[in-house]
């Protein structure tokens, strides 16, 4: 078979196929173009001839697309390259274009011959593809969530940008670690109960949900809440296999779960106030009844001491008090004068309040005057301020940035040992100075009355 009988083989197969077909000279020059081509294009056999076809090459197409021909011919290698191309209606469709080179007996490139698939289609859905992949993106960064996917016959996680930003990754970090790594990174008293939700999502037969919320524990020693969300994907033997992957989307919950801590904190405290409120009225009644000459004298001292302890009251209610942001700070005097007013005999009772003055801010009152209630309250039901012979003593100096407070009880019931329990009272009374106030509490349960001695920074106490 000779090389124009096989050229016109060629002819009747291109004018047979639905591509867009055409051959060039060794030279690259184009000298045919089937008929499927002119339908498409709407260009004539002479508009199409040599460089005539550029011109229905998308113009931010075209230098693309003559810099991969330019080099095919150069180097003899196969030539591909996908763009758009000018329809006789005028609209634009992407096309595949392929080329291959035509070897004489010699070795020698006689002729070139390519195709021009239609691919708009798939382009087009590749787009829509990629529409919804940003919008996806978008709502995730919006919703500050990140996506991650385990691969349990890989044994590893991997996760994407977002969950790196949520999580305080490195950048230079991989996107992916080993399983049993990954779980380490989990606060051990969380790492069983993640496991569990983990091993119950990918049972055989499980719709496959996981949800767990969780601490990590960063590298800095810094504990973050997080809330992860999954389904479990099955292979196709009819729910008798375990799942081969797990993913799903991780958020940041630490402020949320912060806020739930905060209220549940205010609740108990609510409700330990009340309690105390009952015990202090109950105390006062009694102390009132041991000192006052007559009926008359009692109402009128207990009418006080109520009223005093409403006063005090609202310093340790954040909840009934207005909004201080901005308000004028107080003396840590005039705090402490009333929260113990309640305690206070009408004949004067043996309470010595003395330091320099010491601003509090409006931000950090509230914190300080829940230690001071909480630490009178106890005096009144247990310590000195239960006793007619009692004295409590409050003395404090200012050094350099901190505050160095004495609470000294004396004359109060006998002291045997330091209590075993630790009440809610107590628990409040450390949390707020140590993590609201940034300063340090203790405790010496002497035979003669408590100490308590307290440590606050300047700064804080200021705020």
């Amino acid at each position: 078979m000779d090389f124009n009988e096989t050229e016109s083989q060629f002819a009747v197969l291109a004018e047979s196929l639905p591509q867009l077909v055409w051959s060039t000279r060794s030279d690259g020059f184009h000298d045919y173009f089937n008929r499927r081509w002119h339908e498409v294009t709407g260009l004539s056999t002479e508009q199409s001839l040599g460089q005539g076809w550029n011109s229905v090459v998308h113009p931010e197409d075209l230098p693309h697309v003559l810099n991969l021909w330019r080099n095919a011919l150069e180097t003899g290698q196969p030539y591909e390259v996908e763009f758009r191309i000018r329809k006789a209606d005028g609209t634009y469709a992407w096309v595949l274009s392929r080329g291959i080179p035509i070897q004489d007996l010699s070795g020698k490139i006689a002729r070139w011959f390519g195709t021009c698939t239609n691919i708009d289609a798939q382009k087009q859905a590749e787009e829509s593809l990629r529409a919804l992949e940003q919008q996806y993106r978008l709502a995730l960064e919006a919703a500050e969530l990140g996506l991650w996917t385990i691969d349990f016959d890989q044994g590893a996680i991997g996760w994407d940008e977002g969950a790196s930003a949520l999580l305080d990754l490195p950048a230079e970090e991989p996107r992916n670690l080993p399983l049993e790594e990954a779980m380490a990174r989990i606060h051990a008293d969380d790492r069983a109960f993640v496991e569990e939700r983990m091993a119950a999502a990918v049972a055989p037969g499980s719709d496959g949900r996981y949800e767990a919320e969780y601490r990590t524990v960063s590298p800095d020693g810094s504990v973050r809440w997080f809330r992860s969300i999954g389904q479990a994907h099955f292979p196709s033997t009819g729910g008798t296999a375990r799942a081969a992957t797990l993913s799903g989307v991780i958020s940041d919950i630490t402020e949320r779960r912060a806020s739930e801590e905060a209220r549940e904190l205010l609740t108990r405290e609510l409700t330990h106030r009340v309690k105390n409120l009952f015990a202090i009225a109950n105390g006062m009644v009694s102390m009132t009844a041991r000192t006052a000459k007559d009926t008359k004298e009692m109402a009128s001292a207990l009418r006080g001491r109520l009223s005093a302890l409403s006063r005090a009251h609202e310093l340790v209610q954040p909840f009934a008090m207005p909004d201080r942001s901005g308000g004028s700070e107080v003396g840590l005097a005039q705090l402490i004068e009333a929260v113990l007013a309640p305690y206070r005999q009408a004949d004067g009772n043996a309470i010595t309040v003395e330091g320099p003055r010491v601003p509090v801010g409006a931000n950090t009152t509230t914190s300080l005057a829940l230690v001071l209630h909480e630490l009178a309250t106890n005096a009144a039901k247990y310590g000195s301020l239960s006793s007619p012979d009692g004295q409590l003593i409050i003395r404090w100096t200012a050094r350099g940035d901190e505050v160095d407070f004495l609470w000294t009880e004396i004359g109060g019931p006998s002291i045997a040992a330091a209590p075993t329990f630790e009440g809610f009272g107590t628990q409040l009374s450390q949390r707020s100075i140590a993590g609201q106030l940034g300063g340090t509490l203790t405790r010496a349960w002497r035979s003669e009355g408590l100490l308590v001695h307290m440590t606050m920074p300047l700064s804080r106490l200021g705020m």
